[in-house]
Order: C-alpha cells, then sequence, then structure tokens
C-alpha cells in the first residue's frame, strides 16, 4: 500500500468467506454497510457497520492515515473511531446528531443534551447534561462554538421550548449560557514594568 493511498474499501456485500482475511466481524445483514481494513502489514480485515450506504457515509481522517471517524445513518446514530492496525472499532459513540469540525477537532453534538470533543483517536472530552431537549443551531466562530440549548416548556407562553444561548470556548472549555453571556468580560491588563538602570558603586564611595 502506497502512502497516499486509503487503507479501507467499501464493500457491496460482506464476504462470504474467510478469503484470507484475519477477521470478518460487526453486523453483515443487508442494512449495514461493510468496509474492508489494510492493515500495514498487507494483512486485511472487514468490519460490518449498521447503516444502509444509500443514506450515506462519512469516513474522516483523525490521524495518520491510520485513525478514522466513521458516521453513518443508524438507529442510534452510532458513529465509530478505527484504528486500521487494531482489528474491530476502537471506540463507538452513540446518539450523534450532528457533527462539526474544528482545525484538528471534531466537535459531537450528541442528542439530546451533551457535546463530545474528539481531540485525539484516544482522547474524547464530553460535556453532559447541558439542557434535555436538544442542543441545536449550531456553529463555530472564532474557537468558540454557539448555540441554543432547548428545554421543554410547559407554560402558555405559546413557545414550545424554552431556547438559552450558549458559547463554548473550544480552548479552554469554559461554558457560558443565558444571563452569563451578558456579563462582558474583563480583559486582563498587564502591568507596566519600567527597566530600572542599576549602577554599580565603587566599594570606595559606599563609606
Amino acid at each position: 500500500m502506497t502512502e497516499n493511498q486509503n487503507p479501507y474499501k467499501i464493500l457491496k456485500y460482506p464476504p462470504a468467506y474467510m478469503d484470507g482475511y484475519l477477521a470478518i466481524n460487526g453486523c453483515l445483514s443487508e442494512y449495514c454497510i461493510p468496509i474492508e481494513f489494510t492493515k500495514n502489514n498487507g494483512e486485511k480485515w472487514v468490519y460490518g457497520f449498521h447503516g444502509e450506504i444509500e443514506k450515506g457515509i462519512e469516513i474522516i481522517d483523525l490521524k495518520d492515515n491510520r485513525y478514522f471517524f466513521i458516521s453513518t445513518t443508524n438507529e442510534l446514530n452510532t458513529n465509530y473511531i478505527v484504528d486500521v492496525e487494531t482489528i474491530n472499532p476502537i471506540k463507538e459513540i452513540d446518539y450523534v446528531s450532528e457533527i462539526l469540525k474544528y482545525k484538528s477537532k471534531l466537535i459531537l453534538i450528541l442528542s439530546s443534551n451533551s457535546i463530545a470533543i474528539v481531540n485525539k483517536p484516544n482522547d474524547i472530552e464530553y460535556i453532559e447534561s447541558l439542557c434535555w431537549d436538544g442542543i441545536r443551531n449550531n456553529r463555530i466562530e472564532n474557537g468558540v462554538l454557539k448555540g441554543q440549548l432547548y428545554d421543554w416548556n410547559n407554560s402558555d407562553s405559546g413557545e414550545k421550548y424554552d431556547k438559552t444561548n450558549y458559547e463554548l470556548d473550544l480552548k479552554t472549555l469554559i461554558l457560558r449560557k443565558g444571563k452569563e453571556l451578558e456579563r462582558k468580560q474583563v480583559p486582563i491588563k498587564k502591568m507596566k514594568l519600567e527597566k530600572v538602570e542599576v549602577k554599580k558603586q565603587k566599594w570606595w564611595k559606599i563609606w
């Protein structure tokens, strides 16, 4: 396999026999997507991912043409992280409703109330229980994830949901929402330092 060649191939059907494969695992029904992976040493293995190819599939290179994020449309909106050198996915993330990209990170909106940040294939941070009924209208501006938190409204106001604006700094992971956004952040002022020249006195002038 050449350096720029993809180490995976989407198959039309799962293999009927091992045919030299190390393993054929996962979902192998008609409602699955079989993908063949080729390790660096040429060995191959197949895994069937829940989903239908007609409904779309997205494969994102996370690192070094070895680690991949695989997103399919399936009942639980399960997404996968695969290490080509390791048979079977190394991580499954359920309930992914939206994927945003920022630099080398993936921002996953999890229905109905959480956010997952994939920094590296084995480094995922979760911000959980933000609301009850969904995180919507999401976008990234200048390194800040912005959107609205939805909560069911039981009042007679006519609005079905309470909508709370939120901002998540993707560098510090500091979250602000609602009235916290109305407060202006006070910039930290740096103290002005004056350079003072220290003159060395001759020892006989000290006395």
